[in-house]
């Protein structure tokens, strides 16, 4: 019975990670309490690992511009002093007429586990406002320095606001995976 509850929990867990429903605050997208939990690797998710993932999105349609979110993998930094994950957020000029900088928020999560179930817990997000592109200087990144080489899952996430446009809402995730860091915060 209590393996059947633990099973129930990690896939409601999973099941509204996918459907977006945790996507704020650093408290109100961890599990259960913030104390008494710990960091996990990607199976505590799903037995495969998976999560649906876009790196870009569909061109997105607002006002007369069309444009494109993009994220890239969560990663072992090359460019920190000290071990970290990062992962970059921007955005593309598809078409039309649109803003010459957009916001873009990047989120960095990882899989974060209590007694009552595993989740997605934010460890950073970063905003800015960045001309279309992506590279150095056009892109917005989310860092978390690492305590441990331990083995982690991490996923990223962006949100592009075109400045002074009326955009929908909606994010573009990168797929989840399991890196040698174990998260700081």
């Amino acid at each position: 019975m209590r393996r059947t509850r633990l099973g129930l929990s990690i896939c409601f867990a999973l099941m509204a990670a996918l459907a977006g429903v945790q996507t704020s605050a650093r408290a109100a997208d961890s599990p259960g309490s913030s104390s008494g939990g710990h960091f996990a690797s990607i199976s505590a998710l799903a037995s495969d690992g998976s999560v649906s993932p876009n790196l870009v999105s569909s061109t997105i349609h607002a006002g007369s511009c069309y444009y494109q979110q993009g994220i890239d993998n969560a990663h072992i930094s090359t460019s920190s002093t000290t071990r970290a994950v990062q992962s970059h957020g921007w955005w593309l000029n598809v078409g039309g007429t649109c803003p010459s900088k957009s916001n873009v928020d990047t989120y960095l999560q990882a899989v974060y586990c209590t007694s009552s179930g595993c989740g997605w817990r934010t460890v950073d997000v970063q905003s800015g406002d960045v001309y279309a592109g992506g590279g150095s200087g056009k892109w917005i990144t989310a860092h978390e320095d690492c305590s441990s080489t331990a083995t982690v899952g991490f996923r990223s996430y962006v949100d592009v606001d075109l400045i002074g446009v009326s955009d929908p809402s909606g994010y573009t995730y990168s797929p989840g995976q399991d890196l040698a860091c174990y998260p700081s915060s």
